[in-house]
């Protein structure tokens, strides 16, 4: 491991791409997954820790530094850094042909267009381990990048789950349909509701972004609409909620054997 010279100067956190925390570090290091550029380590992490984290790092293809916990803080602009940081190569998303090319027998798969929140989306990622969806995939061209915050959010569900993007989503969902997957698009006070909804079979649900919600074309590019039924004349659910309740509905019917 090499010792950073602390006078050198950086570009600022929001020029690239950086992962800090204890918990983020190591979990991204052990799925051997994500690239990593450079690794930061605390000098005083005890030493059979930093060797660990820098076998790992170097298997990512990291440069590997040892520096001070100050050091650390500034490159993150974090206190909480716990004495690990690292700065990333691009993301390793999954390629949509080879996902497509191996489904699983009953498809499950979660679209989100334009999510712009990282919290909103590390939160998604979280309910798609959690009920096992297929993958999670990031649609339009102003979708969110993966960063710190969609990786803290995510609990470490980032490395369960696989993630794939696409630029275009109308065609998207025409390759979707084209493979016999039903496409239902969220939609907000609509029918069918929930309860009346059949998600026993190959689905792909697609959710609109915090603001805006889905364009029309997107939802009649879909097969059909569902909606969750709501109490109040407040609209209280936010996409990341909105998720994890259609996940959960998806699960039950499939494997309580209860459908509409």
């Amino acid at each position: 491991m090499k010792k950073k010279n602390t006078k050198e100067k950086y570009l600022a956190g929001h020029q690239r791409s950086w992962v800090w925390g204890r918990h983020s570090v190591r979990e991204i290091l052990a799925a051997q997954r994500w690239p990593v550029r450079e690794l930061y380590l605390d000098y005083d992490l005890p030493d059979t820790i930093q060797n660990e984290a820098a076998e790992q790092g170097v298997k990512l293809g990291a440069t590997v530094y040892q520096v001070n916990s100050e050091r650390i803080r500034t490159l993150s602009g974090a206190p909480d850094h716990q004495g690990y940081l690292m700065r990333m190569g691009p993301f390793p998303y999954a390629d949509l042909s080879e996902l497509f090319a191996t489904p699983s027998e009953r498809p499950l798969y979660l679209l989100v267009n334009n999510l712009r929140d990282p919290h909103n989306f590390g939160a998604i990622l979280r309910s798609a381990a959690a009920f096992a969806a297929d993958a999670v995939i990031a649609c339009g061209e102003h979708r969110a990048p993966i960063n710190n915050h969609v990786v803290r959010a995510s609990a470490g569900a980032l490395n369960r789950v696989s993630i794939a993007a696409a630029d275009k989503t109308v065609a998207l969902l025409d390759d979707l349909k084209a493979q016999g997957i039903r496409c239902v698009a969220a939609t907000p006070r609509d029918e069918p509701l929930l309860r009346d909804c059949d998600l026993t079979q190959p689905v792909a649900i697609l959710l609109g972004n915090e603001g805006a919600g889905l364009p029309p074309e997107l939802i009649a590019q879909c097969d059909s609409t569902v909606s969750i039924p709501q109490y109040s004349s407040l609209d209280s659910i936010n996409v990341a909620a909105a998720a994890a309740i259609l996940l959960y509905e998806v699960n039950r019917q499939r494997f309580q054997g209860t459908t509409p």
